[in-house]
Formats: C-alpha cells, structure tokens, sequence
C-alpha cells in the first residue's frame, strides 16, 4: 500500500521533552528516603554502619556468584564499602 503522506521528520527536541515530561511524571521529584531532623550525628553513623554492613554482604554474595571480570568488579566495590564501614566504624 502506497501512502499518500510520508511520515512526519523526526525531531529529537520534541522526543526529548516528551520523555523529560514522562519522568517527571512518574518518579517522585523528592528522594525515596528522608532523614529525620532530629536524627543524632551518632545515630545517623550508626545507621550508616549498618547500611554499610549490609551493602557489603550484598556485594560479597554477589561477588561469589559471578565469573570474571564481573567479579572482579563486584569485589572492588565490596572493598570499597569495607573501607567506608571501617572508617565510620572507627569513628563510632
């Protein structure tokens, strides 16, 4: 079948602001979580350790499960997050 209209130009400035508009349709313009005001700067490190601790289990799991190179990705962020947690743990 032949068409009597071509098809419109594509224009990557509209097909960006219809996606920018989606976006910022359905995800939520503040973060998923909020600190508490009142949270103490002890609390708050205590809180983190534990983030912290289980961030680096996660990775290490994971870590044990993949073949190279993932791997090895996997365990450098797992040694990062145990450095992370040991400088917060210190400071506690």
């Amino acid at each position: 079948m032949n068409k009597v209209l071509p098809d419109p130009p594509l224009d990557p400035a509209k097909d960006r602001a219809a996606f920018n508009r989606a976006i910022d349709h359905y995800l939520p313009s503040q973060g998923f979580h909020n600190v508490n005001d009142d949270l103490s700067f002890e609390d708050a490190l205590l809180y983190t350790a534990s983030l912290l601790d289980s961030a680096s289990a996660t990775a290490l799991d994971c870590g044990e499960l993949l073949d190279n190179p993932g791997r090895a990705k996997i365990l450098a962020v797992w040694h990062l997050l145990e450095i992370a947690k040991t400088t917060v743990d210190r400071s506690l």
